[in-house]
């Protein structure tokens, strides 16, 4: 499994905007081939936003940075002026949710 992590700077006058576009978008992420898990958390008082990903392989990670709905977002940062660091790392530990 492999982890991905994007962050980015969101002030409170971008927040609705940033909101609106991940209710659309984040939905059809989740679809993306080899994606297992989505969690998306937003600090207004610290003034980020962050989306952690966890994926079946790295090979997963690497066909959606290649495919046209990650140019969606990157888009969409760009025109917002929204800095977004992505990271990615492979997945040491993880547990299953518990009923």
């Amino acid at each position: 499994m492999f982890i991905t992590i994007t962050s980015s700077k969101v002030n409170a006058d971008q927040l609705q905007e940033v909101e609106t576009f991940l209710s659309d978008f984040l939905p059809r992420f989740e679809q993306q081939p080899g994606v297992a898990a989505i969690y998306h958390y937003i600090r207004p008082d610290q003034g980020d936003e962050v989306t952690v990903v966890i994926w079946e392989n790295q090979e997963a990670v690497k066909a959606y940075r290649e495919s046209a709905l990650i140019q969606e977002a990157t888009t969409f940062e760009k025109k917002h002026n929204l800095p977004a660091t992505r990271e990615g790392y492979p997945l040491q530990y993880a547990t299953r949710p518990k009923a």
